[in-house]
């Protein structure tokens, strides 16, 4: 759940709550029955709440999974890159030595050592 859909969720929630505050005052209801319907919306407002809590955590559990997975991937492929540079880097100085071997032996060839 991204940022503005918790604001709007929230929003509307406590746009709820007044409105059901303004409703019950001017409702034509004895005070007992007003006070009944006061604690029903309580429940339905606190019910409301915690499954909207309850999601956000979920929701913030399941990023954090992503990024750990993706942070994981990513180390992977750090290594193995460093483990192919690493073989490159190998078969250069090969490269290098065997051509430095192939000039000092021209070298020696054309001095007569």
């Amino acid at each position: 759940m991204n940022d503005n859909t918790t604001k709007i969720s929230g929003a509307f929630l406590i746009g709820g709550m007044i409105g059901a505050a303004i409703a019950f005052l001017y409702a034509p209801k004895s005070g007992r029955a007003t006070r009944k319907d006061i604690r029903r919306a309580a429940h339905r407002v606190k019910n409301s709440t915690v499954d909207l809590i309850e999601d956000t955590i979920d929701d913030i559990n399941d990023f954090v999974g992503d990024l750990k997975e993706k942070a994981a991937d990513m180390i992977d492929q750090g290594v193995e890159l460093s483990d192919k540079a690493k073989k490159e880097i190998v078969v250069t100085l090969e490269h290098g030595q065997k051509a430095i071997e192939k000039q000092k032996n021209k070298l020696s060839d054309a001095l007569g050592l």
